[in-house]
């Protein structure tokens, strides 16, 4: 029985091919803001960082700011 295994570590094609946007809008969207690293001469982004990123985008991830406990001040404020 043959499996398929994703690979986490994508190159730049199939990275904009994963977040489904053409390559040259990863090159100018996504590649400044995420960090990729170099194996051999191979450029390559993890698949769990573009989904970080897509999170952000999307609004599902929210920042440390939205995410903190609310002190008792916060809710006498209603802030």
């Amino acid at each position: 029985m043959s499996e398929t295994i994703t690979p986490r570590c994508l190159p730049i094609r199939a990275a904009a091919e994963y977040l489904g946007i053409k390559e040259s809008l990863f090159r100018e969207r996504v590649a400044p803001e995420i960090a990729s690293f170099t194996i051999g001469t191979r450029r390559l982004w993890d698949r769990k960082m573009l989904d970080r990123w897509l999170d952000r985008q999307s609004g599902i991830e929210r920042t440390a700011a939205e995410t903190r406990p609310r002190s008792a001040l916060d809710e006498l404020l209603n802030t």
